[in-house]
């Protein structure tokens, strides 16, 4: 009797563990509908502070005044 007890809280558990597992796929889905969307630019941002410099200064024009070795 004590296996037959055992199973039945075991399955019982099984059951909560999938009840929560959807419980929480549908959260995320609920906050992921909810975020705004993106607005992406059609140039991605540099990764490095220098290269924003250097897209900067070749805009103005200025890599002239300071010299090609930037």
């Amino acid at each position: 009797m004590y296996s037959n007890f055992h199973h039945e809280i075991a399955k019982a558990r099984v059951a909560d563990i999938h009840e929560e597992i959807q419980r929480d796929t549908m959260a995320r889905a609920a906050r992921t509908g909810r975020r705004a969307p993106k607005n992406q630019s059609a140039r991605p941002a540099p990764r490095f502070p220098v290269a924003a410099a250097r897209r900067v200064l070749t805009m103005l024009g200025a890599h002239a005044m300071l010299g090609a070795d930037i």
